[in-house]
């Protein structure tokens, strides 16, 4: 019916930012029910990852593609720096971009406008770390342990204004797991930002 919309209104005036604010909410709403019911499969055992030899840099860059309205919206500077060379893993290659897809989403969430999220990939030893830095809301030391449990909310005024149940982060932790790998969360403290870091192989 957006779509139907959007023909018969031309795209012009305010009938345009509306149908565009409305394609944005529905796109967020899929996301939520998607990662709910991703939660219940993983606690069920019923996802099966599809693991093949995945270029890193390609699932990343997915995963930047798909938060970039969300970026654009909050004027957010996102900046991405990959190592040189190709750098492969052995994973499920819709998973990790869902993976990266979260962490990006939820750094540019508690993100004020006109802040800085960035994306870096580095190798240690036989890891690759991929890390998500923001210049956002930053985590109380007291909550770090807790950031990736299910519903933790930072800010729930903020998370609710932004449509989110806390659970991307959980979700994102259980795919990680999945593929033997770990994260954490890091941070200053409130106001000063936080980084999302994801280690595979």
């Amino acid at each position: 019916m957006l779509e139907v919309l959007k023909r018969t209104n031309g795209g012009l005036g305010p009938a345009s930012r509306a149908i565009e604010t409305m394609e944005r909410q529905l796109a967020q709403l899929v996301r939520l029910v998607d990662d709910l019911l991703d939660l219940s499969r993983i606690t069920h055992n019923r996802i099966e990852l599809r693991r093949e030899r995945v270029e890193l840099a390609s699932v990343i860059h997915q995963a930047i593609e798909a938060s970039r309205p969300l970026a654009e919206t909050a004027g957010h500077d996102m900046k991405v720096a990959l190592l040189p060379n190709p750098i492969y893993v052995h994973g499920d290659p819709v998973r990790l971009t869902q993976i990266f897809g979260n962490l990006l989403n939820n750094s540019c969430k508690y993100t004020p406008p006109g802040g800085k999220v960035s994306v870096t990939a580095r190798q240690e030893g036989s890891e690759v770390v991929v890390t998500v830095a923001d210049t956002g809301a930053g985590i109380p030391p007291d909550k770090l342990s807790s950031i990736f449990e299910m519903f933790t909310q930072i800010d729930g005024s903020l998370e609710r204004s932004q449509g989110g149940l806390g659970i991307g982060l959980t979700l994102a932790k259980r795919l990680v797991q999945m593929h033997d790998g770990s994260i954490e969360a890091r941070s200053a403290g409130e106001g000063r930002g936080a980084n999302l870091s994801c280690a595979c192989r």
